[in-house]
């Protein structure tokens, strides 16, 4: 089933991981060999791919300079290192590559329906289909994920465990962000710790310039469900082709989103 056929015999000086023995359980493994495959199979290849096949059938993409193109291609490869080590993606499989790219332009051909072209910030005004798309792919999500924790019981324990609460790594980030923002547009936390009385609090002026407003794009939530599809078991594969296709389908058309005016409004 595996994909990449490289094996780690010899002497290994670097500690490098041999895919074939790597455990669904470990933390992390690295083959640079292998790693170069998964960039060419999840990134090398699809992007110019992508980015060809929507300027022939008109689908929206942000223009790029070269130079943004080459960021892009640099961040493309510190997100792949980290996920490639943490996601276990030595273990990936055909099955995997075969399910990315079908996945990719169906992702890309559902963006370009009307209904679809809106953001999470305006979901107070999302039209009929993009509801049942949206309630279609939690549902999807739901189910992938129970099967996932179902496998990881399948391993050793207390793996399951640490497994479930990974979430909790994601989960802390958005909490920090939210607290974050609410401090910056309301004054939230100092206004606290000094425990004010209400005339003080009135007085008090807000050291922060400007609002923050929290934008969550697609491919961010499918990057980091690419960390929790690492078994070797078909349908954990399939899924590991769905979230890296969904994830790829956001930097492809888009970019990534790491300046200032990306978070705050």
């Amino acid at each position: 089933m595996t994909l990449y056929t490289t094996r780690v015999e010899g002497p290994n000086p670097l500690g490098l991981s041999d895919p074939a023995s790597v455990p669904e359980s470990a933390l992390f493994s690295f083959h640079p060999l292998v790693f170069l495959y998964f960039m060419l199979s999840f990134y090398m290849v699809p992007y110019p791919m992508y980015r060809w096949i929507a300027k022939r059938y008109g689908w929206e993409t942000k223009i790029k300079t070269m130079a943004r193109h080459w960021s892009d291609t640099m961040l493309a490869f510190s997100y792949g290192v980290i996920l490639f080590i943490f996601g276990n993606y030595t273990k990936a499989s055909w099955i995997t590559v075969v399910t990315f790219y079908p996945c990719l332009f169906g992702y890309a051909l559902i963006a370009e329906q009307p209904y679809a072209k809106t953001s999470l910030p305006n979901i107070k005004s999302w039209p009929k289909g993009m509801w049942i798309l949206f309630l279609v792919a939690v549902g999807i999500i739901l189910v992938f994920a129970g099967i996932h924790i179902y496998l990881a019981t399948l391993l050793e324990l207390p793996f399951v465990i640490y497994y479930v609460c990974a979430l909790l790594i994601p989960a802390f980030f958005l909490t920090a962000s939210v607290l974050l923002i609410k401090e910056v547009n309301t004054n939230w936390i100092r206004t606290r710790l000094r425990r004010k009385t209400q005339e003080d609090m009135e007085k008090q002026a807000s050291p922060y310039q400007g609002t923050l407003g929290l934008h969550i794009h697609h491919w961010q939530i499918f990057y980091v469900l690419a960390f929790f599809t690492r078994f070797t078991h078909p349908v954990s594969q399939v899924g590991a082709g769905i979230v890296l296709a969904c994830y790829m389908q956001g930097i492809c058309a888009c970019k990534y989103y790491l300046r200032k005016k990306s978070f705050i409004h």
